[in-house]
């Protein structure tokens, strides 16, 4: 259950409204979050929300923002100079997938909130904001097989297909369409590649 944070005094307004949005996803959908809600986990007045997000599409936004931002992050600690290129995109794989899997609504609430490709989402600082953190999961992926083959289009090929089974694997386990072995999805991850490099 989402705990009510001790009355706010001082710091980042905003970032503490993303971070108690996120915290409410936790236990709720997006759909039940609001501008209110996460005024009362912060404990401020509902009112001062409105101070920096004028409504709910623009805090959800913000929020969007910050788990591709935090999917980012969970990936680049996945990092190590010991492994070779396919162990390092195996690793960026798992780590995507577990993202999801641990913060289902969040990531369902990332997905959303990606406007459809030809639209400019409004053109507002909040959008562009979302536009350029959704790119760096995918930017980290690209780098490494960048690195793996040196023709661009086949890279750009590669990462395609590895995001595509990566988003794929974690919508299909996240709702309980497939079981992951015992081993996880890394090791799902693991024998597809091995299969591929057998091709």
């Amino acid at each position: 259950m989402t705990q009510k944070t001790k009355t706010y005094h001082h710091g980042n307004l905003s970032a503490a409204l993303v971070a108690a949005g996120i915290a409410f996803l936790q236990d709720h959908s997006a759909e039940k979050l609001s501008l209110r809600a996460v005024a009362e986990v912060v404990g401020v007045s509902r009112t001062a929300p409105y101070a920096h997000f004028p409504d709910k599409r623009s805090l959800l936004l913000a929020i969007s923002s910050a788990g591709f931002r935090q999917l980012a992050q969970s990936m680049e600690a996945r990092r190590s100079a010991d492994q070779s290129h396919n162990e390092q995109i195996l690793a960026f794989g798992a780590a995507y997938v577990q993202f999801a899997l641990d913060n289902p609504n969040l990531y369902r609430l990332m997905l959303s909130t990606m406007t459809p490709s030809g639209e400019d989402g409004g053109g507002d600082a909040a959008w562009m904001e979302l536009k350029s953190e959704a790119t760096r999961p995918y930017a980290i992926l690209n780098a490494e097989f960048s690195q793996m083959v040196s023709d661009p289009a086949r890279a750009e090929a590669l990462s395609q297909g590895a995001w595509g089974m990566v988003h794929g694997l974690a919508s299909l386990v996240g709702e309980g369409l497939i079981v992951a072995p015992e081993g996880g999805v890394e090791e799902i991850l693991r024998t597809f590649m091995r299969a591929q490099q057998r091709r």
